[in-house]
Order: C-alpha cells, then sequence, then structure tokens
C-alpha cells in the first residue's frame, strides 16, 4: 500500500489523513468539503454507510486499497463525477402549530405517566 501517492503535480493526502477525513465527513456528506477529490471519490467507492460503521480495521484497508487505485486514476488524468446530496428540506413551523404540538405532548406524556403509574 502506498502510504503517501505523489507525482510532480498532485499532493494527495496520505492514506492515513484521508481515511479519518472521509470517516469523521461521512455522517454529513452534504456539507463535506473535501480536503481533494481522490479523498471524495475513495470514500464514495468504500460506501458512506461502510465509513459510519467504521469497523476501523476493515475499513481502512477497504478505504486504502481504493484510495490507491482513485490516486492512481487521478495521475493518469481521469477525473471523478463530484457527490452531489440534497440537503433536507426543513420544515418551519408557525407559532401556532409549535403551540399545538407542545400542548399535545403534554397531553400524551401524562397519558403516558398515568399508565405507567397503573393509574389509567
Amino acid at each position: 500500500m502506498i502510504d503517501s501517492p505523489n507525482d510532480l503535480f498532485n499532493d494527495f493526502p496520505t492514506v492515513a489523513d484521508a481515511y479519518f477525513e472521509a470517516a469523521n465527513s461521512a455522517h454529513d456528506v452534504a456539507s463535506w468539503r473535501p480536503s481533494h477529490a481522490v479523498v471524495m471519490e475513495a470514500a464514495r467507492r468504500v460506501g458512506f454507510q461502510a465509513l459510519r460503521r467504521r469497523d476501523t480495521g476493515a475499513g481502512k484497508r477497504a478505504f486504502g486499497k481504493h484510495y490507491n487505485e482513485v490516486c492512481r486514476a487521478w495521475t493518469r488524468g481521469e477525473r471523478f463525477k463530484p457527490v452531489v446530496i440534497d440537503k433536507p428540506k426543513i420544515e418551519r413551523l408557525s407559532e401556532q402549530e409549535l403551540l399545538k404540538r407542545r400542548v399535545l405532548w403534554r397531553e400524551k406524556t401524562g397519558l403516558l405517566k398515568d399508565i405507567l403509574e397503573g393509574r389509567a
């Protein structure tokens, strides 16, 4: 395994640094701005779900294998499509809706307490 794949024009992060970046960013891919396109491509090939699980031994080996392949492909001139993940749209509630939800939550919580204490 290449520890730091380099050529004259591209300076890639080390495998360890790239894995650390990918594993720490896999939980929020939509906001992640990778240090280099090869890091994102290697993470995509391994799978973001696999990186989230962080089975460190197998995960590092799989990432290292893909990372080295991606670095060689980049050096040969291949370029990768960016990973596009839409951020979920945040629902904005009106004050009236928030009040309704709070009242309902209090009612349901009270009912649950009564059931657990044997009063219902």
